[in-house]
């Protein structure tokens, strides 16, 4: 792109009337780019100094047009993160080790704020300001800062930091668990989502964000929230929680943390994470289809046969079809569901649970079915599983004892996510059920 192209939409940006696509657009140019990093903090600075001119000196503003709320959130929280991009552009070069990589599973990967990579296949490692992503939706990675705080991010989960008088971290998206130790009121712990700001001077906490919303759970101590939509703040105590959304003006609600559960029902069409939905009534079209040129169903009955078997079908039925997946070695193909995006309470894994799977495979296969957890202190989150060999429409079992690592099982602890994936792009994994269920 030529400059002229980055110098007009930053300008539109500072302004405050640049789309969402060109915020997004200039998100990952800054990420990505070193000449429009310079150019942006060259203009924000510009633009910080005739912020300060006194008013009414020839600039002509016209009246804002009318935005939808939503709209208006979408606006500022894209704007908090272009802006966080900002400041790792002018503090990055101070090359400051800020945490050391404490426990790492699956594919995880550092970038600095200068593009280097870097992948983490064991613990021990020191990172400065830059991103780290948990890249695989089984994957994990936990950081100690200098203070002794910890911080692990969970599944497939996107974490800046950097480091201004106090931490800065930015949420993408993802889980994240933090146990911070108390910090001075004048340096508090900050952290951002698209849909909030926390600030935490010292405690336990847990945080699922997404492009939509940012869900907080307070462990121990207290968390203040505010919601970037409309500047509304709570304060969450231990044993509390909240929700911020873009999609509602509605007071923020602190309720207490409910009381575990011990089975769930997957949501596919929403608490699919990784993996590409796809509604009944496709496949059921896609499957007349099939049998009208098999001869099956003649063309002239197709409707009629359509909504018979669409009767017979519950709502909200569909698959999940497997999606690849790229770490350090190999693609996989994964199929993925949060169980933190919906749930109405933390669902933990009881011994006598077992997760019941339905899918379909294009031919014999073997499935890698697991889930992330987490301990009760929510101080490291690991991954468990198990393989199957499935064939054909399949409908399977797997008890909870038998998810488990080289050293644990996943027993007793509560679950974040479930996974399936396969190494074989000609299997066409599908998945049509996920519950877990206990006799």
């Amino acid at each position: 792109m030529k400059p002229e192209h980055w110098e007009s939409i930053i300008a539109k940006h500072l302004d405050g009337v640049a789309t969402i696509d060109e915020v997004a657009e200039l998100s990952a140019a800054i990420e990505a780019d070193e000449s429009v990093r310079s150019h942006y903090v060259q203009m924000a600075r510009v633009h910080a100094a005739l912020a300060t001119s006194p008013a009414g000196t020839g600039r002509v503003v016209s009246l804002p047009e009318e935005r939808p709320f939503w709209r208006k959130g979408w606006m500022k929280a894209a704007a908090l993160f272009v802006v966080g991009f900002a400041v790792f552009a002018m503090i990055w070069f101070r090359g400051d080790s800020l945490a050391v990589i404490k426990d790492v599973n699956g594919a995880v990967r550092w970038t600095r704020i200068d593009g280097k990579t870097r992948y983490f296949d064991s613990a021990g490692a020191s990172v400065s300001a830059g991103t780290i992503e948990s890249m695989t939706p089984d994957s994990s990675a936990t950081l100690t800062f200098a203070d002794g705080s910890t911080v692990t991010v969970s599944g497939q989960s996107n974490l800046m930091i950097s480091n201004d008088d106090g931490k800065l971290l930015s949420l993408r998206k993802g889980v994240l668990f933090a146990s911070v130790v108390p910090q001075a009121s004048s340096q508090p712990v900050r952290l951002t989502t698209t849909a909030a700001e926390l600030t935490v001077l010292g405690t336990r906490f847990e945080v699922f964000a997404d492009q939509t919303q940012t869900k907080l759970s307070v462990n121990q101590g207290r968390v203040a929230l505010q919601r970037v939509s409309d500047d509304t703040s709570v304060e969450v105590q231990a044993g509390y929680q909240t929700e911020a959304l873009f999609t509602t003006e509605a007071p923020l609600q602190v309720t207490a943390i409910p009381n575990p559960a011990g089975t769930w029902t997957a949501d596919l069409e929403h608490d699919v994470d990784h993996g590409r939905w796809v509604p009944v009534e496709s496949l059921l079209r896609i499957e007349l289809r099939r049998d009208i040129g098999a001869g099956l169903v003649q063309e002239k009955n197709a409707r009629e046969v359509y909504a018979e078997r669409l009767s017979n079908i519950s709502d909200g039925s569909g698959a999940i079809f497997a999606a690849p997946v790229r770490n350090q070695r190999e693609t996989l193909y994964f199929s993925s569901l949060s169980a933190k995006r919906n749930a109405l309470s933390p669902i933990v894994l009881g011994a006598e649970a077992r997760f019941r799977i339905q899918g379909k495979v294009s031919l014999p296969s073997e499935i890698v079915i697991g889930v992330t957890a987490t301990n009760p202190e929510r101080l490291t989150s690991g991954r468990f599983s198990a393989e199957r060999q499935v064939e054909g429409d399949f409908d399977i079992e797997v008890p909870v004892h038998e998810l488990h690592t080289a050293t644990q099982r996943a027993v007793g602890l509560e679950l974040l996510s479930w996974f399936c994936f396969t190494s074989q792009r000609e299997a066409k994994l599908a998945i049509t059920g996920v519950d877990l269920i206990v006799d």
